[in-house]
């Protein structure tokens, strides 16, 4: 025995050298375990902070048909089509999965329409940015022109300077309320439930404080309870789940010279449908 285990075992008489021996090695193993977990846990969190790709389903597609500015964009299962708005000229659109125009309706006396979302049946929620409007019409199957005088209005709130208000509006039909969001920091996810005449009730809001993008230029609502939010700036697409919590995130691998992307939808078969500036729509799935 050396000196020093000798001295130690002086000290604490119940501790024989095997004892020591044995409690250095369950140490040492204890240490190691905990660096184990340690790094899987690590790689866990940089795995679900990964920016993941999507694939293409419909490489991104120039709508010759609409000018410019294409801006929201909603899926109407009912009619198993794709419904779009320009904010300038101020029109809406009604497209095939495959990007064909199928007819156009001119939104007269509205202005600055980015988002859109279906409601029910010919029912459609649209918001106005610059004036901070909701406003709720229906769209018949013969529709060629929509009066802003004719439709349900409801203020969203203040309009904010640099062009930074409500770019977007989604439904979810399981709860009866639209959601809308300003494009700018601080983000505030604001509820509007609708009663069975699909009036809007009071507005509730909800901060999004763990939503890590740039800007946000449109939102839709999965089935599921979760948000899926297209940013334009940081070209991401982010789910979260219904408390506000990041679950994945997906970078656009796009050229952003030719494509600004400004709304999101969800299609068929889980399909995210994007549409964007100057008048380009895209289709992927995650892989």
């Amino acid at each position: 025995m050396t000196p020093r285990r000798a001295l130690i075992t002086a000290h604490r008489p119940h501790m024989t050298p095997t004892h020591i021996r044995s409690k250095t090695f369950f140490g040492r193993r204890t240490t190691l375990a905990c660096l184990a977990l340690l790094l899987l846990t690590l790689s866990l969190v940089l795995l679900m902070g990964e920016k993941e790709p999507l694939r293409e389903v419909l490489p991104p597609k120039a709508l010759q048909e609409i000018p410019k500015n294409l801006s929201g964009l909603t899926w109407n299962a009912e009619t198993g089509t794709l419904f779009a708005v320009t904010n300038g000229p101020e029109y809406a659109y009604e497209l095939s999965l495959e990007g064909d125009v199928l007819r156009s309706i001119r939104l007269r006396g509205f202005k600055d329409t980015e988002g859109i979302t279906h409601v029910e049946g010919t029912l459609f929620a649209v918001v106005e940015e610059r004036k901070g409007i909701l406003s709720l019409f229906h769209i018949p199957a013969d529709a060629t022109e929509i009066d802003h005088d004719s439709v349900s209005r409801l203020k969203l709130g203040k309009t904010r300077k640099k062009n930074k208000g409500f770019e977007t509006v989604s439904y979810d039909p399981a709860t009866r309320t639209l959601f809308t969001m300003r494009e700018g920091k601080p983000f505030v996810r604001l509820a509007i439930p609708l009663d069975e005449q699909f009036r809007p009730g009071e507005i509730r809001t909800s901060p999004l404080p763990g939503l890590r993008v740039k800007d946000v230029a449109s939102i839709v609502s999965d089935t599921d309870g979760t948000l899926w939010v297209l940013s334009e700036a940081s070209s991401r697409i982010v789910q979260l789940d219904r408390d506000g919590r990041e679950l994945r995130s997906f970078r656009l691998s796009i050229d952003t010279k030719t494509f600004q992307p400004e709304g999101i939808t969800l299609g068929p078969a889980g399909k995210i449908i994007l549409a964007g500036e100057p008048n380009i729509l895209a289709i992927y799935e995650i892989p």
